[in-house]
């Protein structure tokens, strides 16, 4: 199989993420830092900018597979999400179950809704690593968290997969408030 195109079995396809309004250079930002090629679909949906494609294998040339996309968050996910700050501000049991979740997500991200990427290698994941710590920490401060399952350290009970969750508020599939766990990992042969 040369292409993914020319697989012809099923195939988890995309996933859709958004960005806050004011963030799609930064959204960039953070997936190239992930190691991702980014594309721009042409695509407009409910907002002004484009849909983005966001690609971890760069020599793959199917647009439509092996990808996520970014937009930028709709008028009604907007309201949704102030509505949700302004609950937390009001009850500060949903405030303390928000906070709480959040801590779970940068600390122990197994069980914690997320996806997962493959890299080729411990370098790719390394470089990706030294970028995210250069580049993007830098600008995000505490809205990023870094966890690191390596292969072979104590506690880590699959010695043929080192995982690292990166928690954030950039790149979401859901809830802002709650941030994005994305998995970067590496599979021994």
């Amino acid at each position: 199989m040369a292409s993914l195109s020319e697989y012809t079995g099923e195939l988890l396809n995309h996933l859709e993420t958004l960005y806050r309004p004011g963030e799609r250079e930064l959204a960039v930002e953070l997936a190239t830092a992930l190691g991702f090629e980014i594309r721009d679909t042409g695509f407009k949906g409910d907002t002004d900018s484009t849909f983005l494609g966001v690609h971890p294998n760069a020599d793959e040339k199917d647009s439509r597979n092996n990808a996520f996309f970014m937009s930028e968050m709709t008028i009604e996910q907007q309201a949704m999400e102030q509505q949700l700050r302004k609950c937390c501000e009001s009850d500060p049991d949903l405030a303390a179950t928000v906070a709480d979740y959040r801590r779970i997500a940068r600390t122990r991200s197994f069980g914690v809704p997320h996806f997962g990427i493959r890299l080729r290698s411990s370098a790719a994941l390394q470089a990706a690593l030294e970028r995210i710590e250069t580049t993007i920490k830098p600008k995000l401060g505490d809205r990023i968290e870094v966890n690191a399952f390596w292969t072979g350290a104590p506690g880590v009970e699959d010695s043929s997969l080192t995982q690292v969750f990166i928690h954030q508020d950039v790149i979401v599939s859901g809830s802002f408030l709650l941030g994005q766990v994305i998995e970067l990992q590496v599979q021994k042969a």
